[in-house]
């Protein structure tokens, strides 16, 4: 599994268009293949910042979605709306069973 995080914070005059694209590409990414899951989040006490949380099934998926037109949308349409250039990691994980 390919866990991702990301944290952006917006121009102080962009949040709404910022909002308005985020759920259209948000759409695209959920019915990507082996994404399993695709959150987006706003901090609730600065309201220009926001912090997203996936998942996608394998690395191949992963790179995938890394080199699909999505992200070429999210490039053209989400960077030019941020103050600064996203921070972005991703792990490959596995899920630790409790018993």
């Amino acid at each position: 599994m390919i866990v991702v995080y990301v944290s952006v914070k917006t121009k102080e005059n962009t949040v709404s268009e910022f909002e308005r694209s985020l759920r259209e590409i948000q759409g695209e990414v959920r019915q990507m293949a082996g994404c399993v899951k695709n959150e987006w989040y706003r901090v609730p006490d600065a309201p220009q910042r926001y912090v997203i949380y996936g998942e996608f099934d394998t690395k191949e998926n992963f790179e995938k979605y890394l080199s699909s037109a999505t992200v070429k949308r999210i490039g053209a349409e989400l960077i030019p709306l941020l103050e600064a250039p996203p921070e972005f990691k991703h792990y490959e994980a596995t899920i630790l069973e409790t018993n």
